[in-house]
Order: C-alpha cells, then sequence, then structure tokens
C-alpha cells in the first residue's frame, strides 16, 4: 500500500536529484497513483457534463419554452417550415424580441443559456431583478443559467399566462426504449407526451414535477418525493435480468436489480421503482371469470357475479394471439368470457385470452327440420342447475326434467351443468347418434307461441362438434384440420350476425353448419386442438369458408354459386382448377364445358377416381314441368325447352330458361336450378355405375343438358354433371385427396382459398 511518506519521499528525492534513482526504486507506485487520478478526472469530468446537462438549459429550449408561453402548437405550425425540432420557436423569439442573435446573425440554439440571455429577457418583459431570489449583481454575461434558476423566472414570466400548468408525473419510456414511440414522444402515467429538445433519461423510471402546455413537456422542475409505480402491467416475460411488459398500449424492456431465483411468469402486477430500476414486483393473482353482461358507470355487471366496481387505472389485455392493450369499447357483450383481475373487491384488470374462449349461440331443430319445441326434457349426467329469472333450481345427476312453454313466460330457462367439462343431454331430441349432448349452456326461449332452444357454447367446442357431421373421420388428420378451420372461420363469421332474425348466430343444419348430429370424437377433439383459435383471413377481413362435398374439377366464385340472391359475396373465396395440372381453363362456352365433363380435355384431377366426380340422370317432362310449379310457381304448360342462359367461367350453370307451351320460366342461381332439376323421382348413376333414388337436389348445377326429343314432343333431358354440392369454397373429398398426396393442411387451405392467410386469433 502506497502512504503518504512514500509519496514525500519521491518528491524529495526529485528535489535533491535523485530522481532518477527513486522512479526507478517507485515506478510501480507511480503508475498506481498516475491511474488513480486520471480515474478520478474522469469521473469528475463525466459528473460535471451529467450536471450541466440536466442542471443548464440551452437556448432552444428556452426558445420553445417562452414560444409555447403565449402560442398553442397549432399557431406555431404555420411557421415556416425548419428541418430542426427549434425553428419555430426560434422564430417566434426573435419575431417577438424575447431573445436576440450575436454580432454575426447566429443564434446558437444549442449554447448554454447565459445570463446576459436572461437579462435580455427580463428587459423584454420588464420583470425586475428584485422579485429573484437569487442576485445577478456580480453575473458574468457569458455565465450559465442554472435550470433551478430559469425556472424561478419563468413561473414569473407566465404567472398570468393560462397555457402553462405544473404537473407532476412519473416517466417510463421514450424513443431509446419503446419501439414506435415518435421522436421526442415519452410515456408517462398521464399519457403520451411531447418533449421536444428535454434530456429525459436520467429520470426514467421516476416522478417529476414539470412546466406543461397542453401535452408538451415544457421543462422538468425535478424530482418529487411520490413513489414511482406501474399499475395493472402486464408481464409477458422475465429472465435473466430482464423484464419485458406492456403498459398503457406500449411494450418495453426492464432491467432487474437481480436475477429473478425463476423466470417469472405471464401475469397482471404492479411494478414498484427506486433510484430509477424495478425494486418490487407485485402480482395480481385474485380473478373470476365469466360473461360481460353489461356496462355501467363504474360499474361492470358479470355473468354470475352481478355488479362489480371497477377501478380508475383499469388496464385491459388481450394476450393472444399476442398481447396488446385493449380500449373499454372494444369489450364485448354476452359473447366471451373474460378473466377479470381483483384488487380488493373491485375490478382492476380484464384478461382476453383469445378468441377461441367467444361462446356462439346455435338454434338446435327438431326432427323435422322446425326449430320450435312443444316440450323441452332434459338430463345430464353430473348435477346441474335452471334458472329462470332470479331462480336457481338444482337436479341431481340423472334427474329428468321437462319444460313447458307457460313455465317461462318471457324469461329465458339457462340450463348448465356443475363443471364446465359437463353435458347437458335433451331427450326431446333425436339425432343420428341417438340422443344428444351439448357442451356449454341450453337456454331456452318463448318464440312466436312455442320454445326454441339455444346452445350456448365455446367455440372451440362447437367447431369440435362440426368435424364429425361434416366430414368422416376416416379422411384422416391433415384434412380433418382443413375442416377445422374452415368450420372455425364460418362460426366465427356468424358471431357478427344473427340467424334469420332468431336469437342466435347460426343452427346446427346444413343452413349454416351440421353440428352435434354425430358423436364428438376423439380424432374431431384432436384436429380442434391441434388448429386452436386458427381461422382464414384475407385483407378484408375473415373469408367465406366455404366448402361442400366434392368437385366436379373446378371450383366457383361466390357470386357465381349465389348469382342473384343478394348473399353476401367475398371476392377473396376464387375459383380453381383441382388438378396437378398448372393450367388456367375457360369453361363458360357450351362446347368446352361438355368435353370437360366427358372428360375429353386430357388432364387428370384431384378427385376423379371418386363417384360423384362424374354422373348422369334422365329427367321425364313431366317431372320438370312439376319441379319448375314447386320452385317458381309458374305453369309453363307442355315442356318445350330448356336454354342455358348463363353459365360462368368455371362451368357452373347460372341461370337457365324454361320454356313450354303456355308460359316460360328464368331460373337464377344454382340451388334454384338443382331444385327445377330435382331427380327426386328418377334415378341418378354416379360414375360407379350404382343406381340412387330420391334425391331432392341435383348434385350440383356443373352439367350440360341434351334434350330427348320424340316425335317433335321433347319427352325429357338427359342431364350430364360432374360434383356434389354447390361448388364453392374447399371441396372436403378434394381436401381428402390432397392429403393423400401428402399435402398438409395449410397448403390445402391455400390452395383453395389463395388469397386468404391461416392466422391465430
Amino acid at each position: 500500500m502506497i502512504t503518504k511518506d512514500d509519496i514525500l519521499y519521491v518528491v524529495f528525492c526529485c528535489a535533491e536529484n535523485k530522481g532518477a534513482v527513486c522512479l526507478r526504486k517507485y515506478w510501480v507506485h507511480i503508475c498506481i497513483v498516475a491511474a488513480a487520478l486520471t480515474v478520478f478526472l474522469i469521473y469528475f469530468m463525466n459528473l460535471h457534463r451529467n450536471w450541466v446537462e440536466s442542471e443548464t438549459m440551452s437556448r432552444a429550449q428556452i426558445a420553445r419554452m417562452l414560444a409555447l408561453m403565449r402560442y398553442d402548437m397549432e399557431e406555431l405550425q404555420t411557421e415556416e417550415s425548419h428541418p430542426e425540432w427549434y425553428g419555430k420557436y426560434v422564430d417566434v423569439v426573435l419575431r417577438e424580441g424575447w431573445m436576440k442573435e450575436d454580432d454575426s446573425g447566429d443564434f446558437h440554439p444549442t449554447g448554454y443559456f447565459t445570463y446576459g440571455d436572461l437579462r435580455y429577457i427580463m428587459e423584454a418583459f420588464h420583470l425586475s431583478e428584485d422579485l429573484l431570489t437569487f442576485s445577478m449583481k456580480y453575473r458574468q454575461n457569458d455565465g450559465r443559467v442554472s435550470r433551478n434558476q430559469w425556472c424561478e423566472v419563468y413561473q414569473l414570466l407566465c404567472a398570468d399566462s393560462g397555457k402553462v400548468r405544473k404537473a407532476c408525473f412519473g416517466i417510463y419510456g421514450s424513443p431509446a426504449n419503446i419501439m414506435g414511440l415518435s421522436p421526442w414522444q415519452i410515456v408517462t402515467d398521464k399519457g403520451v407526451k411531447v418533449a421536444e429538445g428535454i434530456p429525459v433519461e436520467a429520470y426514467m423510471n421516476r416522478q417529476v414535477e414539470a412546466y406543461m402546455s397542453g401535452d408538451n413537456l415544457l421543462c422538468i422542475i425535478g424530482e418529487t418525493d411520490g413513489v414511482p409505480k406501474l399499475d395493472n402491467v402486464w408481464i409477458e416475460s422475465g429472465e435473466n435480468q430482464n423484464l419485458h411488459a406492456f403498459f398503457y398500449g406500449w411494450e418495453r424492456d426492464f432491467d432487474l436489480s437481480q436475477k429473478p431465483d425463476e423466470k417469472l411468469e405471464a401475469n397482471m402486477a404492479d411494478l414498484t421503482f427506486e433510484d430509477g430500476h424495478i425494486s418490487s414486483i407485485s402480482y395480481k393473482t385474485s380473478r373470476i371469470q365469466g360473461r360481460l353482461t353489461g356496462i355501467e358507470e363504474g360499474i361492470f355487471i358479470i355473468d354470475g357475479y352481478g355488479e362489480v366496481p371497477i377501478t380508475e387505472n383499469l388496464a385491459i389485455y388481450q394476450i393472444a394471439p399476442s398481447p396488446k392493450q385493449m380500449r373499454r369499447e372494444e369489450l364485448k357483450i354476452d359473447d366471451i368470457v373474460y378473466d377479470f383481475v381483483l384488487e380488493g373487491d373491485k375490478i382492476c384488470g380484464v384478461i382476453y385470452r383469445d378468441y377461441a374462449q367467444e361462446s356462439i349461440r346455435v338454434l338446435l331443430h327438431t326432427s323435422g327440420n322446425v326449430y320450435n319445441q312443444t316440450e323441452v326434457w332434459l338430463t345430464a349426467e353430473e348435477p346441474f342447475t335452471l334458472t329462470l329469472g332470479n331462480e336457481v333450481k338444482g337436479y341431481g345427476a340423472g334427474e329428468e326434467v321437462k319444460i313447458f312453454s307457460e313455465d317461462i313466460g318471457e324469461n329465458e330457462a339457462v340450463v348448465k351443468t356443475e363443471s364446465a367439462d359437463g353435458k347437458i343431454q335433451i331427450l326431446s331430441l333425436e339425432r343420428s347418434c341417438g340422443i344428444p349432448a351439448y357442451h356449454g349452456k341450453i337456454c331456452i326461449q318463448n318464440y312466436g307461441g312455442e320454445m326454441i332452444l339455444i346452445n350456448e357454447v365455446n367455440l372451440e367446442d362447437y367447431v369440435a362438434g362440426v368435424i364429425p357431421g361434416e366430414m368422416p373421420v376416416s379422411y384422416g388428420v391433415e384434412a380433418l384440420k382443413v375442416q377445422a378451420v374452415c368450420a372455425r372461420t364460418f362460426g366465427r363469421k356468424a358471431l357478427e350476425s344473427n340467424f334469420k332474425g332468431y336469437p342466435a348466430n347460426l343452427d346446427d343444419t346444413v343452413s349454416s353448419q351440421v353440428y352435434n348430429n354425430q358423436l364428438e370424437c376423439e380424432e374431431s377433439i384432436l384436429v380442434t386442438q391441434a388448429t386452436r383459435g386458427q381461422v382464414l383471413k384475407n385483407p378484408e377481413g375473415l373469408t367465406s369458408s366455404y366448402f361442400f362435398s366434392t368437385s366436379c374439377g373446378h371450383t366457383s366464385d361466390p357470386e357465381d354459386v349465389w348469382y342473384c340472391q343478394g348473399e353476401e359475396k367475398d371476392s377473396k373465396s376464387v375459383s380453381v382448377f383441382l388438378s396437378d395440372d398448372s393450367v388456367s381453363i375457360e369453361l363458360s362456352k357450351e362446347e368446352d364445358f361438355r368435353k370437360f365433363i366427358n372428360r375429353e380435355d386430357g388432364y387428370t384431377y384431384f378427385e376423379e377416381d371418386l363417384p360423384w366426380f362424374r354422373w348422369q340422370t334422365f329427367l321425364p317432362a313431366s317431372e320438370i314441368i312439376q319441379n319448375v310449379w314447386n320452385t317458381c310457381q309458374v305453369d309453363i304448360g307442355t315442356l318445350e325447352r330448356i336454354e342455358v342462359a348463363g353459365r360462368a367461367e368455371s362451368g357452373l350453370l347460372k341461370s337457365i330458361k324454361v320454356t313450354g307451351s303456355d308460359n316460360q320460366c328464368n331460373v337464377y342461381g344454382e340451388y334454384q336450378i338443382r331444385q327445377v332439376l330435382s331427380p327426386k323421382n328418377a334415378e341418378l348413376i354416379p360414375q360407379s355405375g350404382e343406381t340412387v333414388t330420391g334425391w331432392a337436389l341435383l348434385p350440383s348445377a356443373y352439367c350440360y343438358l341434351d334434350a330427348v326429343i320424340e316425335n317433335n314432343q321433347c319427352e325429357g333431358y338427359l342431364i350430364h354433371g360432374g360434383g356434389y354440392g354447390h361448388g364453392s369454397g374447399m371441396s372436403q373429398n378434394g381436401a381428402m385427396k390432397m392429403a393423400e398426396m401428402g399435402k398438409e393442411y395449410k397448403e390445402i387451405l391455400k390452395y383453395f382459398f389463395p388469397d386468404s392467410e391461416v392466422v391465430s386469433e
């Protein structure tokens, strides 16, 4: 260790011309002393620089404070455009005579604010030095004015200004640590502010007092005694002395003073700071879950909990597919299950976990494909409750309950099981699987004099119930995943409307999607979980994810399928050619379409070996005449001819004209065409060769017609066609064949919906 005597001896030796010997002897000691002095000097210079930056002001900052003391920012925006942030403020102070340039005409905006500048300003505003608590008598004009001294003067200058006020807040973000902020913007616990020209990093994660003009921070007066705290932050992750959090609609990383003992889990919490660093993390784990049924001033009304007060600093987060803050107006009433975070007996936060937790309302049909019920008879395999108005009645597992219209009145009866995984059996309904059982709730209402049943069910449970009714599980996992994404997208889109005026989003028949007609199975549950939350989206929103059984080798635009029927059109669902041959074919001409149906085009198709890829039938004239009457209520007399009035590029019939001896009938849209050409009493022959009968609709409108004439009389029409279903969107058998070829579900979906993407929500 170097002592004071050692240093004195070195000095003495040098004085006695013994320096050389002394230096050699104490060379190491001298180097250590020199290094220590260098470190001290650097430290002192940094302290001085930090003091200068935080405790002194630039001329540009002063110009900004003076300009915003008298003018609104909107007024200053009309000033001449400048490349530098301070240009408009300098223009104002020079024009008003509050500050001046030097003799060479330079303003020196980044120069220090001096006592000479201060004297000039005080003279311009007729402000006496006698009002100050500090003396300027012996201050040189080039001396630097401290921030505290300027704030004292500024307080006097803006005493009569209605534009400047003092405010206290915490600073928690700047462009240095938050992406998306504009230059000079800062995030505070009072919102986003603008701090042009002000170095704020020294005050990060601290409470300050400042002069403000609107949302413009003019000058930080200093720190306050308040404890810096961020309430209701969403912590996304935390490890290795780093914490990633969302707050006030922004996200940033915070440094932890020490590495956490274990990885911090995603949760809502309060962060408290000391000396600019996190000193404590208070997790908020008390929660309730339910649907929001109403919002009033300072109150949320929650299903099962009633009115619950909310805190002033309520935070709402959607945490899937990626965390983001939501506005209160974005909360949905009755549709979604939310997590409500509690602080005492008040709600301080709302967590929207993902779209998959949405509930959908499914109108249930009876055996006769009508919705009205004369009585409802139900039970469950576990305890369940029946809620009617304010009355809640409990029942044991297996106990049967009958409900009649007069029991309900104008209320809605709600039946639900004790656990979230329970199912309610409706004994008065029958499906292909037998007596159906339903997840979620069964809601019973009087409607038109009789009861209707609505299954309010989680969207993912709904999807799992659709898959076995719409696609055989033997089609394989990838094809079932395709069906799951289409079914979920269809359901999500249905949430935006109601079904035919009923208090439901859709029904459980082919009018929407067949739901719960077959037993939910392991395969349907697994593919639903594997695609959880995934939907098809195009740039305009959710895709109309139509699907059908079998293609003829080509699909159609929805606007061609639902031609002149007033249905919603989605141009993002387009016609595609279902073949490995990379060609584009146009089938609107009759000759080209006949070659296509007759397989004279030379192409191969994914579904070409399936029974309904091609088919034919003969319709007697008498049946066509009756079908026209049943469909269009037009008596055409004796059938003379049927003409193709419109055929889409995909080959789909868009319109036909049926002419008889007494009248003619124009038929529009594939569905009506399939009704008019219904082979209900005729034989249908698929390409597999077996004969089927009793079909209420023609398999598809991808067909051409040949008249059968005898003795100059039209005896009927021989119809050749392909495919089964409306032909728009995804072919289920096409998806199955593509999956067998090794294609995965997203690739298959991209093939059928080329302008859409699979996204998780």
